[in-house]
């Protein structure tokens, strides 16, 4: 008899254990940061917060393209809304996707130049996080 109260008091408290679970926690973002490069012919790498490229002909084309791509995230479930915070237009195309792109072109007598933000957010507790970066395309021949 003995044995089957022990026995039943394990089941109970292991449904009572089950039945309320620890509340889920944010992803720590602390670490999210948005890369850029600027695509030309030569090896593009990927830079924090801050990248340019210089275009000369036949090492690039004008225009090409900025691509930018939020990294340092831990495993988790994360919605991306990307922002062009020249025109504080949103990037529909780039939607729920952890990277975007935007054509750059180096102007006559002047530089390329974008920046794209994007809001980050946890989709298991709503925590979010702001982060931006700023690509350049200078002109090489003027």
């Amino acid at each position: 008899m003995q044995a089957n109260k022990l026995y039943a008091l394990g089941a109970f408290l292991s449904v009572f254990a089950l039945s309320h679970s620890q509340p889920a926690r944010a992803g720590d973002m602390s670490n999210a940061v948005v890369t850029c490069y600027v695509d030309t012919y030569d090896l593009d790498i990927p830079q924090p917060l801050y990248c340019e490229s210089v275009w000369i002909p036949n090492r690039g084309t004008n225009p090409s393209t900025a691509y930018f791509e939020v990294t340092g995230l831990q495993a988790g479930r994360y919605g991306f809304v990307w922002r062009n915070l020249e025109n504080n237009q949103v990037m529909t195309a780039c939607a729920n996707r952890n990277y975007c792109y935007i054509s750059i072109k180096t102007e006559t007598r002047g530089d390329g130049e974008a920046t794209l933000g994007v809001t980050i957010t946890d989709l298991d507790t709503g925590a979010t996080k702001d982060a931006q970066a700023t690509a350049l395309y200078w002109d090489g021949v003027s």
